[in-house]
């Protein structure tokens, strides 16, 4: 692959990430200038319990993803794309995250945060 091109698809991983998350109607935790390409932080959106987020996700779809530690437990979870992810791991963990938060009650519509990362993907081959 080349460290240019892993560099390069991190990037476009992570973007597609946040553009996913964005598009459900959620907050990223770190501002622009702090944002890396290994992993989005996200906000818990208010009336959804935060470690419930990421139970449900491993239990039911299988996708693993991180809570908040420390003073942030409950009030983050942490989407990873470092290391051997592709397009797919990002469109099935945003899937997943779909599901989850719908049945966590929280007013998400389906399909809207993979079809903003598929378009990312579709204007950034990898």
């Amino acid at each position: 692959e080349g460290l240019e091109n892993v560099i390069r698809r991190h990037a476009i991983l992570a973007e597609a990430t946040r553009k996913g998350v964005e598009a459900m109607g959620l907050e990223l935790f770190a501002p622009p200038e702090g944002r890396g390409n290994a992993v989005t932080p996200v906000k818990v959106p208010g009336g959804v319990e935060g470690g419930k987020i990421p139970k449900m996700m491993r239990d039911k779809y299988g996708v693993t993803i991180a809570g908040g530690q420390d003073r942030l437990k409950g009030k983050i979870f942490r989407i990873g794309h470092l290391g051997y992810f592709d397009r797919f791991d990002i469109i099935t963990t945003l899937a997943a995250l779909e599901m989850t938060l719908k049945e966590l009650n929280y007013p998400v519509e389906l399909g809207s945060g993979v079809s903003a990362a598929e378009k990312v993907f579709m204007e950034n081959p990898l």
